[in-house]
């Protein structure tokens, strides 16, 4: 008998295994989320497929992440119900994720499939622990299982398929995601109303509560989201998934003391070392962060170290600690709340795939900017960069109250002294801080007063306007003038001005020479006269004015420094040189905050040695200042 000849693939079935090929090799080379696109355009052309779906799941874990990976997962194990790969997938996200009503159903299918399922079905008695509600009620087996796959959508952040599976589901933590989701995906009002239907049904249901909270304030209802804080601050928890969302809440909305106390009676509860591990470390992590506001370092401390041993290399308690370590005894801001956590995720994602458009999405987020506040306040560094970001926008649209929450967020001991100063920059070169006003700045150590500026910064090298021969003197007489070597300079820096009588750098170098060798009045006079020949040269005035000052004549130096920071650009070196000198008159004043914000504002200019020298130079200055004018050298150009 012959045998019979393979049956020739249909020109579709060639297609399709063509196109898998090629999304195949795109994952060899790790680049997941092209073949996650392109394998969803290939389920829907070929929704019965395996091959196509089984691949999804890979790609999603490697692009998105095992959430992502467990919805595609359950997606084709409702395809194909028969199909043993499919439910011995989403048989191991089940487990992966705790979903075990999700995990005993899909056991079941892979028993009728001829597998085995160790552990499962459940047994009577832990079937019967898993319906338990908090409650006291008793939920049915499908209520049950469309909560674990309401929760499974959840954990991928599919909030629309969270909606869809419990809708109608009768259980408080169903009733609670759906919510959630609600918010997440941007449905704002109906979120808020669905949590107070819920608090007015379950007066212990804190998460519902707590949302209600967020959600009025989202809306810029200070007072009615004040007016839940009261009740919440109020409760005791009756389990570990209502004293979390407690104390996130009560930190949103600043109630640190409340959150405080909410824990200390927490701490009480016969439940509490019940809990699973990853929740009681988040508790206290949030208790920490409440310590640390309320500058109770030590307690801080030492509830990170109690959510470090519930779970260790927990990283929002390694970045608290982190943080409080760095402020020592004093209160500090740990960071709460993540940008996932925060805001619609709707949005965020819409945003996020918007790529260089991201910015026209700015104006669709309708968050209030009291709760916008909140969250800076909370926030880690990536969800304040966003804060920032929003509230400019809103600031440069005509809204004076972005001004003003940005303006608060630079004098917090938040971030870095350049995030602070990356803050108050935009609205500066927007046109929308006073000209000339001193702003406040938190330091490192408190807060101070800066002046910025509208100034091109230029670091490119400035002529000489020298012939080669005259400016290769030039430089040797800075290279002598550096060695301390001032009578050797001083006869270059004449030879220069035989052949370029005037010239301005080499006036205000021989100027400094000799208030080098103590020969202050010639070197005033020479300055003098490089002011009056060239009037726009910042060294010669600012050197004259800081002699002047040192005189005790500060009207005179005003003068020579009045307007010269307000110049559309200025090189890098005299920018340094002025703001030293400016802050010597502030500090002759007795203006130090003044002249301590000057100097502040240098910090982030310092790019290599030569600024960190210059830096220096203008933080000696300020020991100069006396009553009666203080013999002895005065700030000087050495490399001009």
């Amino acid at each position: 008998m012959s045998k019979k000849s393979a049956k020739p693939k249909s020109g579709a079935s060639t297609a399709l295994s063509s196109q898998l090929k090629a999304i195949e090799r795109l994952m060899a080379r790790r680049d997941d989320a092209s073949a996650a696109r392109r394998l969803r355009a290939l389920i829907e052309a070929h929704p019965d497929q395996s091959g196509p779906r089984r691949l999804l799941v890979e790609a999603l874990e490697g692009s998105q992440g095992s959430g992502a990976a467990a919805i595609a997962a359950f997606d084709w194990a409702e395809r194909r119900p028969k199909s043993l790969p499919a439910q011995e997938m989403l048989f191991r996200y089940a487990l992966q994720f705790g979903h075990v009503m999700l995990a005993d159903r899909t056991a079941e299918r892979l028993r009728a499939l001829g597998a085995e399922t160790p552990g499962f079905p459940v047994a009577p008695a832990i079937r019967e622990d898993l319906l338990r509600q908090p409650d006291g009620s008793t939920a049915t087996a499908e209520q049950m299982l469309r909560f674990d796959i309401g929760k499974l959508h959840l954990d991928g952040h599919d909030f629309a398929g969270v909606v869809r599976w419990l809708d109608g589901v009768d259980l408080t933590p169903a009733k609670n995601n759906h919510a959630m989701s609600l918010f997440h995906l941007d449905r704002i009002e109906e979120a808020l109303a669905a949590f107070l239907a819920l608090w007015k049904e379950d007066p212990d249901n804190l998460f519902a509560l707590g949302w209600a909270a967020r959600l009025r304030l989202y809306q810029g209802d200070e007072t009615g989201a004040r007016g839940l804080t009261t009740p919440l601050a109020a409760a005791t928890a009756r389990r570990l998934e209502d004293a979390v969302p407690q104390l996130d809440a009560l930190l949103l909305l600043g109630e640190d003391a409340a959150a405080l106390d909410a824990f200390a009676r927490v701490e009480r509860c016969d439940w509490l070392g019940l809990g699973e591990p990853l929740q009681q470390a988040m508790l206290s992590h949030l208790a920490a962060c409440a310590a640390s506001r309320l500058g109770e370092a030590k307690r801080a401390r030492a509830l990170c170290k109690a959510s470090l041993e519930r779970v260790p290399n927990f990283k929002p308690a390694i970045e608290s600690r982190a943080v409080i370590d760095a402020a020592g005894d004093a209160l500090a801001y740990p960071p709460v709340f993540g940008l996932g956590q925060a805001l619609p995720l709707t949005w965020l994602n819409r945003m996020r795939d918007a790529g260089n458009g991201a910015f026209s999405h700015l104006g669709k987020v309708t968050a209030s900017n009291d709760f916008l506040d909140a969250l800076y306040v909370g926030g880690d560094d990536g969800l304040r960069g966003l804060i920032a970001f929003i509230l400019q926008y809103r600031a440069e649209r005509g809204d004076p109250d972005a001004v003003v929450r940005l303006r608060r967020f630079a004098c917090l001991p938040i971030g870095t002294k350049e995030t602070r100063f990356g803050i108050l920059r935009p609205l500066h070169d927007k046109g929308l801080l006073p000209h000339g006003e001193p702003l406040d700045l938190w330091d490192g150590e408190r807060v101070t007063q800066v002046k910025l500026v509208s100034t091109e910064i230029r670091r490119d090298p400035e002529p000489s306007n020298l012939p080669k021969d005259l400016e290769m003197l030039l430089q040797q007489s800075i290279d002598r003038f550096n060695a301390r070597d001032y009578a050797g300079a001083e006869i270059l820096l004449k030879r220069i001005l035989e052949h370029a009588p005037g010239h301005r750098v080499a006036l205000g170098n021989l100027a400094a020479v000799r208030g080098a060798q103590g020969h202050d009045q010639e070197a005033r006079d020479l300055l003098r006269d490089a002011v009056a020949r060239h009037p726009d040269y910042i060294f010669a005035r600012c050197n004259l004015a800081v002699m002047l000052i040192e005189d005790g004549d500060l009207e005179e130096a005003a003068r020579l420094l009045d307007g010269l920071y307000e110049r559309p650009s200025l090189h890098v070196q005299d920018i340094f040189v002025l703001y030293g000198a400016l802050a010597m008159l502030s500090r002759a004043r007795g203006n130090q905050p003044a002249a301590d914000g000057l100097l502040a504002s240098l910090e982030p200019l310092v790019e290599d040695e030569d600024d960190a020298r210059r830096l220096a130079l203008a933080k000696r200055l300020q020991g100069r200042v006396r009553p009666v004018a203080a013999k002895g050298g005065w700030f000087k150009r050495t490399d001009a």
